[in-house]
Protein backbone atom coordinates (compact mmCIF):
# COMPACT_ATOMS: atom_id res chain seq x y z
CA UNK A 1 0.00 0.00 0.00
CA UNK A 2 1.55 3.42 -1.34
CA UNK A 3 2.87 5.75 1.72
CA UNK A 4 1.99 9.51 1.86
CA UNK A 5 3.07 11.71 4.39
CA UNK A 6 0.62 14.17 5.90
CA UNK A 7 3.55 17.13 7.03
CA UNK A 8 2.10 17.84 10.57
CA UNK A 9 2.73 17.67 13.71
CA UNK A 10 -1.02 19.16 14.61
CA UNK A 11 -3.29 15.34 15.65
CA UNK A 12 -5.90 17.68 14.88
CA UNK A 13 -5.36 18.76 11.76
CA UNK A 14 -4.27 15.49 11.06
CA UNK A 15 -7.06 14.04 11.68
CA UNK A 16 -9.19 16.74 9.63
CA UNK A 17 -7.70 15.73 6.77
CA UNK A 18 -7.27 12.33 7.04
CA UNK A 19 -10.83 11.40 8.17
CA UNK A 20 -12.06 12.57 4.60
CA UNK A 21 -9.67 10.37 2.70
CA UNK A 22 -9.85 7.28 5.02
CA UNK A 23 -11.62 5.28 2.13
CA UNK A 24 -8.69 5.89 0.39
CA UNK A 25 -6.30 2.61 -0.91
CA UNK A 26 -3.59 4.43 0.84
CA UNK A 27 -1.62 4.62 3.86
CA UNK A 28 -1.60 7.94 6.07
CA UNK A 29 1.41 8.84 8.38
CA UNK A 30 2.67 12.07 9.86
CA UNK A 31 5.39 13.84 10.85
CA UNK A 32 5.34 12.04 14.58
CA UNK A 33 4.93 8.69 12.80
CA UNK A 34 8.16 9.61 10.87
CA UNK A 35 10.35 10.44 14.27
CA UNK A 36 10.36 14.27 12.51
CA UNK A 37 8.37 16.04 14.71
CA UNK A 38 11.50 18.01 15.89
CA UNK A 39 11.99 19.18 12.70
CA UNK A 40 10.73 22.81 11.72
CA UNK A 41 10.80 24.58 8.24
CA UNK A 42 10.08 28.32 7.76
CA UNK A 43 6.73 29.94 6.48
CA UNK A 44 8.43 32.97 4.93
CA UNK A 45 5.50 33.67 2.14
CA UNK A 46 2.87 36.42 2.31
CA UNK A 47 0.64 33.60 0.52
CA UNK A 48 -0.71 30.03 2.09
CA UNK A 49 0.10 28.37 -0.64
CA UNK A 50 3.73 29.51 -1.20
CA UNK A 51 3.92 28.24 2.56
CA UNK A 52 2.32 25.53 1.92
CA UNK A 53 4.28 24.52 -0.99
CA UNK A 54 7.79 25.24 1.02
CA UNK A 55 6.44 22.69 3.48
CA UNK A 56 5.49 19.88 0.90
CA UNK A 57 8.61 20.20 -0.97
CA UNK A 58 10.92 19.71 2.10
CA UNK A 59 9.85 17.25 3.39
CA UNK A 60 9.06 15.20 -0.17
CA UNK A 61 12.70 15.41 -0.57
CA UNK A 62 13.35 14.56 2.86
CA UNK A 63 11.14 11.44 3.28
CA UNK A 64 11.17 10.50 -0.34
CA UNK A 65 7.37 10.01 0.36
CA UNK A 66 4.46 11.63 -1.94
CA UNK A 67 3.56 14.57 0.54
CA UNK A 68 0.61 16.69 1.37
CA UNK A 69 1.65 20.19 3.59
CA UNK A 70 -0.94 22.81 4.49
CA UNK A 71 -0.85 26.55 5.59
CA UNK A 72 -4.10 27.93 6.82
CA UNK A 73 -4.63 31.70 7.75
CA UNK A 74 -7.41 34.08 9.08
CA UNK A 75 -8.38 37.10 7.08
CA UNK A 76 -10.33 39.60 9.13
CA UNK A 77 -11.80 43.00 6.95
CA UNK A 78 -11.52 45.34 9.42
CA UNK A 79 -7.70 44.92 10.29
CA UNK A 80 -6.93 44.88 6.16
CA UNK A 81 -6.58 41.40 6.08
CA UNK A 82 -4.72 40.85 9.35
CA UNK A 83 -3.36 38.23 11.04
CA UNK A 84 -3.32 36.51 7.38
CA UNK A 85 -0.62 33.73 7.35
CA UNK A 86 1.05 35.31 10.14
CA UNK A 87 -1.42 33.50 12.70
CA UNK A 88 0.30 31.58 14.82
CA UNK A 89 2.65 34.75 15.29
CA UNK A 90 0.25 36.85 17.43
CA UNK A 91 0.94 35.31 20.53
CA UNK A 92 3.05 32.21 22.46
CA UNK A 93 -0.55 29.78 23.08
CA UNK A 94 -3.73 30.13 21.63
CA UNK A 95 -5.46 31.77 24.45
CA UNK A 96 -2.62 34.93 23.83
CA UNK A 97 -3.55 34.77 20.16
CA UNK A 98 -7.40 35.09 20.40
CA UNK A 99 -6.95 37.81 22.98
CA UNK A 100 -4.88 40.03 20.90
CA UNK A 101 -7.44 39.52 17.88
CA UNK A 102 -9.87 40.50 20.20
CA UNK A 103 -8.60 43.65 21.82
CA UNK A 104 -7.72 44.78 18.40
CA UNK A 105 -11.60 44.61 17.47
CA UNK A 106 -12.86 45.52 21.09
CA UNK A 107 -15.74 47.77 20.16
CA UNK A 108 -15.77 46.78 17.03
CA UNK A 109 -19.83 46.25 15.42
CA UNK A 110 -20.90 42.58 14.31
CA UNK A 111 -21.51 43.76 10.92
CA UNK A 112 -17.44 45.10 10.52
CA UNK A 113 -16.08 41.69 12.41
CA UNK A 114 -15.88 39.72 9.31
CA UNK A 115 -13.06 37.15 8.72
CA UNK A 116 -12.18 34.04 6.48
CA UNK A 117 -10.07 31.48 6.93
CA UNK A 118 -8.49 30.34 3.79
CA UNK A 119 -6.22 26.90 3.75
CA UNK A 120 -4.22 26.15 0.99
CA UNK A 121 -2.93 21.97 0.68
CA UNK A 122 0.09 21.36 -1.56
CA UNK A 123 0.74 17.50 -2.79
CA UNK A 124 4.49 16.97 -3.43
CA UNK A 125 5.27 14.52 -5.57
CA UNK A 126 9.20 13.89 -5.27
CA UNK A 127 9.49 11.40 -7.88
CA UNK A 128 8.75 14.00 -10.83
CA UNK A 129 8.98 17.25 -9.01
CA UNK A 130 5.93 18.59 -9.58
CA UNK A 131 3.38 19.37 -7.10
CA UNK A 132 -0.45 20.58 -6.93
CA UNK A 133 -2.53 23.48 -4.86
CA UNK A 134 -5.84 22.94 -3.57
CA UNK A 135 -7.59 25.61 -1.59
CA UNK A 136 -10.38 26.38 0.98
CA UNK A 137 -12.23 29.31 2.36
CA UNK A 138 -14.65 29.49 5.10
CA UNK A 139 -16.39 32.94 5.92
CA UNK A 140 -17.58 34.20 9.30
CA UNK A 141 -17.45 36.25 11.70
CA UNK A 142 -14.88 37.13 14.70
CA UNK A 143 -17.03 36.58 18.17
CA UNK A 144 -16.97 39.79 20.88
CA UNK A 145 -15.84 36.79 23.35
CA UNK A 146 -14.01 33.48 23.34
CA UNK A 147 -15.14 30.12 24.72
CA UNK A 148 -13.79 29.23 28.07
CA UNK A 149 -12.24 25.68 26.76
CA UNK A 150 -9.61 26.37 24.16
CA UNK A 151 -7.72 23.71 21.73
CA UNK A 152 -4.22 24.74 21.86
CA UNK A 153 -4.09 23.59 17.78
CA UNK A 154 -7.64 24.96 16.90
CA UNK A 155 -6.98 28.06 19.06
CA UNK A 156 -8.97 30.26 16.68
CA UNK A 157 -12.36 28.32 16.42
CA UNK A 158 -13.05 29.56 19.73
CA UNK A 159 -13.48 32.59 17.77
CA UNK A 160 -14.69 32.19 14.55
CA UNK A 161 -18.37 32.30 14.19
CA UNK A 162 -20.39 30.76 11.87
CA UNK A 163 -23.65 32.21 10.81
CA UNK A 164 -25.15 29.36 8.67
CA UNK A 165 -24.66 27.39 11.42
CA UNK A 166 -25.10 29.31 14.55
CA UNK A 167 -22.49 27.80 15.63
CA UNK A 168 -18.52 28.93 16.63
CA UNK A 169 -15.78 26.26 14.81
CA UNK A 170 -14.80 24.89 18.16
CA UNK A 171 -18.42 23.89 18.91
CA UNK A 172 -18.76 21.68 15.87
CA UNK A 173 -18.34 18.13 15.98
CA UNK A 174 -15.69 17.31 13.87
CA UNK A 175 -17.26 15.71 10.64
CA UNK A 176 -20.24 18.22 10.55
CA UNK A 177 -16.87 21.07 10.83
CA UNK A 178 -15.41 19.16 7.81
CA UNK A 179 -18.73 19.68 5.81
CA UNK A 180 -18.32 23.71 5.91
CA UNK A 181 -14.20 24.90 6.75
CA UNK A 182 -11.36 25.37 4.60
CA UNK A 183 -9.56 22.13 5.43
CA UNK A 184 -12.47 20.15 4.81
CA UNK A 185 -13.31 21.77 1.52
CA UNK A 186 -9.08 21.37 0.80
CA UNK A 187 -9.43 17.72 1.85
CA UNK A 188 -12.11 16.49 -0.31
CA UNK A 189 -10.44 18.64 -3.65
CA UNK A 190 -7.56 16.45 -2.23
CA UNK A 191 -9.53 13.56 -2.18
CA UNK A 192 -10.64 13.49 -5.50
CA UNK A 193 -6.62 14.41 -7.00
CA UNK A 194 -5.85 11.49 -5.88
CA UNK A 195 -8.94 9.19 -6.73
CA UNK A 196 -7.79 10.36 -9.98
CA UNK A 197 -3.96 10.31 -10.48
CA UNK A 198 -2.78 7.64 -7.47
CA UNK A 199 -5.67 5.42 -7.01
CA UNK A 200 -4.77 1.92 -8.04
CA UNK A 201 -7.08 1.41 -10.84
CA UNK A 202 -8.53 -2.00 -11.94
CA UNK A 203 -7.45 -3.61 -15.15
CA UNK A 204 -9.83 -6.87 -15.76
CA UNK A 205 -7.67 -9.02 -18.65
CA UNK A 206 -8.95 -12.24 -20.56
CA UNK A 207 -6.80 -14.79 -21.90
CA UNK A 208 -6.98 -17.52 -23.69
CA UNK A 209 -4.96 -20.99 -23.08
CA UNK A 210 -5.25 -22.86 -26.09
CA UNK A 211 -4.71 -26.77 -26.67
CA UNK A 212 -3.90 -28.68 -29.17
CA UNK A 213 -2.03 -32.26 -29.30
CA UNK A 214 -1.71 -32.43 -25.47
CA UNK A 215 -0.03 -28.99 -25.78
CA UNK A 216 -0.44 -25.89 -24.44
CA UNK A 217 0.16 -21.92 -26.88
CA UNK A 218 2.23 -19.31 -25.35
CA UNK A 219 3.98 -16.41 -27.73
CA UNK A 220 6.57 -14.35 -26.46
CA UNK A 221 5.66 -10.64 -25.18
CA UNK A 222 7.11 -7.65 -26.79
CA UNK A 223 6.95 -4.70 -24.25
CA UNK A 224 9.06 -1.61 -24.30
CA UNK A 225 9.35 -2.24 -19.97
CA UNK A 226 12.35 -4.86 -19.43
CA UNK A 227 10.28 -6.35 -16.73
CA UNK A 228 7.33 -7.50 -19.21
CA UNK A 229 9.36 -7.66 -22.24
CA UNK A 230 10.73 -11.26 -23.94
CA UNK A 231 8.61 -12.99 -21.43
CA UNK A 232 6.02 -16.16 -22.21
CA UNK A 233 2.38 -15.54 -21.47
CA UNK A 234 -0.83 -16.85 -22.98
CA UNK A 235 -3.22 -14.19 -25.38
CA UNK A 236 -5.32 -12.15 -24.13
CA UNK A 237 -5.91 -8.21 -23.30
CA UNK A 238 -7.71 -5.53 -21.26
CA UNK A 239 -11.35 -5.80 -21.32
CA UNK A 240 -12.27 -2.24 -22.40
CA UNK A 241 -14.73 -0.31 -24.26
CA UNK A 242 -18.08 -1.95 -23.38
CA UNK A 243 -17.03 -5.39 -24.23
CA UNK A 244 -17.63 -8.43 -22.22
CA UNK A 245 -14.97 -10.83 -20.75
CA UNK A 246 -16.02 -13.68 -23.44
CA UNK A 247 -15.65 -10.84 -26.57
CA UNK A 248 -12.76 -9.50 -25.48
CA UNK A 249 -10.81 -13.49 -25.28
CA UNK A 250 -12.02 -14.23 -28.89
CA UNK A 251 -10.86 -10.77 -30.48
CA UNK A 252 -7.84 -10.41 -28.68
CA UNK A 253 -6.64 -14.28 -29.52
CA UNK A 254 -7.85 -13.70 -33.20
CA UNK A 255 -5.55 -10.45 -33.20
CA UNK A 256 -2.61 -11.80 -31.40
CA UNK A 257 -2.69 -15.67 -33.06
CA UNK A 258 -4.78 -16.17 -36.02
CA UNK A 259 -6.88 -18.50 -34.58
CA UNK A 260 -10.84 -18.25 -34.00
CA UNK A 261 -11.52 -20.53 -30.93
CA UNK A 262 -13.96 -22.34 -29.11
CA UNK A 263 -14.43 -22.03 -25.26
CA UNK A 264 -13.90 -25.42 -23.47
CA UNK A 265 -13.87 -24.59 -19.89
CA UNK A 266 -13.43 -21.48 -17.59
CA UNK A 267 -10.54 -21.33 -15.18
CA UNK A 268 -11.95 -21.98 -11.83
CA UNK A 269 -8.98 -19.40 -10.36
CA UNK A 270 -9.34 -15.81 -11.03
CA UNK A 271 -5.62 -14.53 -10.10
CA UNK A 272 -5.44 -10.87 -8.82
CA UNK A 273 -2.04 -8.90 -8.42
CA UNK A 274 -0.90 -4.93 -7.77
CA UNK A 275 1.59 -3.49 -10.15
CA UNK A 276 4.40 -1.41 -9.62
CA UNK A 277 3.75 -0.11 -6.31
CA UNK A 278 -0.44 0.02 -6.33
CA UNK A 279 -0.54 1.58 -9.96
CA UNK A 280 -3.10 -0.56 -11.27
CA UNK A 281 -4.45 -3.93 -10.06
CA UNK A 282 -4.88 -6.62 -12.67
CA UNK A 283 -7.87 -9.06 -12.69
CA UNK A 284 -6.94 -12.07 -14.72
CA UNK A 285 -9.15 -14.30 -16.23
CA UNK A 286 -8.71 -17.43 -18.26
CA UNK A 287 -10.12 -19.76 -20.59
CA UNK A 288 -9.39 -23.02 -22.02
CA UNK A 289 -9.92 -23.07 -25.92
CA UNK A 290 -9.44 -25.22 -28.87
CA UNK A 291 -9.08 -23.79 -32.62
CA UNK A 292 -12.34 -23.62 -34.40
CA UNK A 293 -10.53 -22.21 -37.44
CA UNK A 294 -7.47 -20.18 -38.56
CA UNK A 295 -3.97 -20.44 -39.13
CA UNK A 296 -1.17 -19.19 -36.31
CA UNK A 297 0.07 -15.44 -37.17
CA UNK A 298 1.49 -13.80 -35.30
CA UNK A 299 0.97 -9.86 -34.53
CA UNK A 300 4.22 -9.10 -34.36
CA UNK A 301 3.31 -5.79 -32.17
CA UNK A 302 2.53 -8.26 -29.39
CA UNK A 303 4.80 -11.08 -30.24
CA UNK A 304 8.05 -12.15 -30.78
CA UNK A 305 7.67 -15.88 -30.93
CA UNK A 306 5.57 -18.82 -29.91
CA UNK A 307 5.58 -22.28 -28.89
CA UNK A 308 3.88 -25.34 -27.46
CA UNK A 309 4.41 -26.57 -23.82
CA UNK A 310 3.05 -29.14 -21.30
CA UNK A 311 2.61 -27.84 -18.07
CA UNK A 312 5.90 -29.16 -16.61
CA UNK A 313 7.34 -27.14 -20.00
CA UNK A 314 5.58 -24.10 -18.86
CA UNK A 315 6.32 -23.82 -15.50
CA UNK A 316 10.20 -24.16 -16.64
CA UNK A 317 9.52 -21.12 -18.94
CA UNK A 318 10.52 -17.70 -18.47
CA UNK A 319 6.74 -16.74 -17.89
CA UNK A 320 4.63 -13.66 -17.03
CA UNK A 321 4.74 -13.93 -12.94
CA UNK A 322 0.94 -13.38 -13.45
CA UNK A 323 0.13 -16.34 -15.76
CA UNK A 324 2.38 -18.57 -13.85
CA UNK A 325 0.25 -18.05 -11.13
CA UNK A 326 -2.73 -18.78 -12.62
CA UNK A 327 -1.95 -22.10 -13.82
CA UNK A 328 0.14 -23.41 -10.21
CA UNK A 329 -3.33 -22.69 -9.17
CA UNK A 330 -4.45 -25.99 -7.43
CA UNK A 331 -8.10 -26.13 -8.92
CA UNK A 332 -6.96 -24.28 -12.19
CA UNK A 333 -4.05 -27.38 -12.68
CA UNK A 334 -6.31 -29.71 -11.96
CA UNK A 335 -8.57 -28.08 -14.86
CA UNK A 336 -5.41 -27.76 -17.37
CA UNK A 337 -4.33 -31.39 -17.09
CA UNK A 338 -7.74 -32.46 -17.99
CA UNK A 339 -6.36 -31.26 -21.67
CA UNK A 340 -2.85 -31.01 -21.48
CA UNK A 341 -0.03 -33.54 -20.97
CA UNK A 342 1.69 -33.36 -17.67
Amino acid sequence: MKKILIATTNKAKFEEITIELADLHFKFVSLTDLKLNGVEVDEPHATTWENALEKAQFFAKKTGLLTVAEDTGLFIDYLNGEPGVKAKRLGATAIERNNAVLKKLEGVPDKKRAAYFETSGCLYNPTTNSFTIFKGRTDGIIAKKMLPHVQENMGYASIFYYPPMKKLFAEMPLLEKNIVSQRGKMAIQLKYFLMKNYQPYQLICAAGIIVKDGKMLMTKRRDFRPEFNDKWEFPGGGVEGGETFVQTLHNEVLEETGFKVQIRQQMPDIVTTLVKEDAYQVHLFMCVCTIKSGKLKLAPSESSDYSWFTYTEALKADMLPLNKKLIQSKSNKKVLLKYIKP
